[in-house]
């Protein structure tokens, strides 16, 4: 089978390039990069020719989201590629809550990010209805080495005492999956019996996950960022509508000139705070059972985690 991988230079699609380059060393097959513009539907038709399934994992900002997936659903069409494997998210459920299966109702309305994640799904869904196959993965937040937002930026917060025990602003599902579960979903997906015309899709989220208060604090311990301390839900109110603009403001500047900003401290975004709070949990029984994913253990992948923290962060 020959797979394009779109976004592999990125955590997921890098990672899922690792697990597929280790398998096809067993095998004789050739493994190559490629630049490419996904929003170029005439590059994208010419790269999926002669390729069997294409992994969406193109991140990034809206048009790249969005237009992205219009245009690979186009070249996919174009070029015969049978199958697109579609990393959506859990944002595509927006300000959803209670225990969420698949078939639950989509909310754009929650940001740029739930916009372009529910038109992108909308694209992919057309390819299908076109007659390809697609399977569609919903990771929740995404977590172990490597993982800079939900290892990295909470482990600063945490060392720089910005975050920890949040009350009830802290008390939402978690819905951690931990990088190598997402990695084995996609290449199951690869072999999943399809019917052409068909899109199915699947939560990701490990069922141990905890709440977000404990994961946090879990997360200070292993990195040693004690004694956790109780913050305020006016205190991050503070941190993220008063100092997150000017943070972000200036790291887009530097950006801009091509300065390093890693010394510079992360914003704390609205949407975080949200997702924090948000009663929502991802019902991730069919990706147990037709995907037959064995999920890593919370405790494991927090020690995985605490470790690269420690190895990677601290270190600087």
């Amino acid at each position: 089978m020959k797979v394009l991988i779109l976004g592999g230079s990125g955590y997921v699609g890098g990672r899922l390039y690792e697990r597929l380059s280790a398998t096809a060393a067993m095998q004789p097959c050739r493994m190559s990069h490629r630049e490419l513009d996904t929003c170029d539907r005439a590059a994208l038709t010419r790269a999926l020719t002669g390729i069997d399934a294409v992994i969406n994992c193109v991140a990034g900002d809206y048009r790249s989201i969005a237009e992205g997936a219009r245009e690979l659903a186009y070249a996919a069409q174009a070029a015969k590629c049978a199958r697109i494997i579609h990393f959506s998210s859990l944002a595509a459920y927006g300000r959803s809550e209670g225990l969420i299966g698949e078939g639950s109702a989509f909310d754009p309305g929650l940001g740029w990010y739930a916009r372009a994640k529910c038109e992108a799904e909308a694209h992919i869904t057309a390819f299908a209805l076109q007659g390809g196959q697609v399977v569609t993965l919903r990771p929740g937040c995404v977590y172990g080495p490597d993982s800079q937002l939900w290892v990295g930026r909470l482990g600063r917060w945490l060392c720089d005492r910005r975050v920890g025990d949040l009350g009830s602003a802290g008390d939402g599902w978690s819905n951690l999956v931990h990088i190598d579960d997402v990695c084995d979903a996609a290449v199951r997906a690869l072999t999943l019996p399809v019917t052409n015309g068909c899109n199915v899709a699947f939560n990701l989220a490990a069922s141990d996950s905890p709440r977000w208060n404990v994961y946090l604090r879990d997360l200070a311990i292993a990195i040693g960022a004690i004694p956790v301390r109780r913050v305020s839900s006016r205190r991050l109110w503070i941190d993220s509508a008063i100092l997150g603009p000017p943070l972000k403001a200036f790291e887009r500047l530097l950006d801009a000139v091509h300065l390093p900003h890693e010394w510079l401290p992360d914003p704390l975004p609205p949407s975080v705070l949200r997702l924090w709070s948000q009663d929502i949990r991802l019902n991730a029984r069919a990706a147990t059972e037709v995907l037959q994913l064995n999920w890593i253990r919370y405790e494991i992948g927090l020690e995985q985690s605490a470790r690269w923290f420690l190895a990677r962060h601290l270190s600087r």
